[in-house]
């Protein structure tokens, strides 16, 4: 039985980007590996995973029976994995109903988390969700937000508890009790090998210097760009306005955010933002201007 690393993280965090970081170190071809052909299970929400696996579709079931099946689901997974799996979640970790934890202990080797800079999700999100930033704003604000929704037809993911942003981080990081290898999202993007290398490291991967110099090299936001122009990305959400690999640019906020909204985010999650290097005195010189 293999067991899983889970690569957990708020949407538009970097968890994706940190797939193909993976993707390209694992298979250490000459050539970028194609966006689209990143291999394993991308996400633990995926409802057609959870129904080949669970021998029953989740349209059938209400959402408390699907979380209850899920841990079930991922055993499964594990048992039949002849390596490890990485997954990429965005559900906030949590108990189900019955109090299981809806990732469990004895099938998880650790966990990636993600971290970034509220203020720069808010656009990001907004993008991402189709939705006006205002809106995306509050989503990051409300303890009960929930993805995997369907409105009008079957969503092709299950139910995802967010929480708030703080909400989710604090999930992860401090009610877990799992292995946890916390990496900002600022980090990777500033000094992308030194990071990487140190995840490469804590998945228990035979660390090559040169490997990852390659890898970095062939995951570069331009590259991610170019294959998506070139060929889309099938994870994209319909929904989505404009590429998946928008930007990736940290501080991108302060050209993008209105200031009453950054203002809010931070009345909302100013303690774990300092917790975690993002202080209040980001606010000097940013944010937009009403009617910019």
């Amino acid at each position: 039985m293999a067991k899983i690393i889970w690569l957990a993280s708020y949407p538009k965090s970097g968890n994706t980007w940190l797939r193909v970081l993976l993707a390209n170190y694992g298979r250490g071809g000459e050539t970028p590996v194609d966006i689209n052909e990143l291999g394993g299970a991308p996400l633990a929400s995926a409802r057609d995973w959870f129904d080949e696996w669970a021998g029953l579709e989740a349209s059938a079931l209400s959402d408390a029976l699907v979380e209850r099946f899920r841990p079930g689901v991922y055993r499964c997974l594990a048992r039949d994995a002849s390596e490890t799996l990485f997954m990429k979640v965005h559900d906030a970790w949590r108990l189900t109903d019955r109090g299981e934890p809806l990732f469990p202990a004895d099938v998880t080797a650790g966990v990636v988390y993600v971290i970034r800079n509220p203020l720069d999700l808010a656009t990001s999100c907004a993008h991402h969700w189709n939705c006006d930033i205002a809106q995306a704003a509050e989503n990051l604000c409300d303890p009960d937000f929930i993805l995997g929704r369907s409105l009008g037809g079957l969503a092709d993911q299950l139910r995802q508890r967010l929480d708030s942003w703080s909400g989710h981080v604090e999930s992860w990081l401090d009610r877990s009790d799992l292995s946890v290898h916390l990496v900002r999202y600022e980090d990777l993007h500033l000094n992308p090998e030194t990071v990487f290398g140190a995840i490469v490291r804590f998945c228990g991967l035979d660390f090559d210097a040169g490997r990852v110099r390659k890898a970095v090299a062939f995951s570069d936001f331009s590259e991610l760009q170019r294959q998506e122009d070139a060929r889309g990305f099938r994870e994209r959400p319909a929904v989505a306005r404009g590429r998946f690999f928008r930007r990736g640019l940290p501080g991108s906020w302060r050209k993008e955010l209105p200031l009453a909204l950054a203002r809010r985010i931070i009345e909302a999650h100013g303690r774990t933002m300092r917790r975690f290097g993002y202080g209040d005195d980001s606010l000097e010189g940013g944010g937009t201007r009403h009617g910019d």
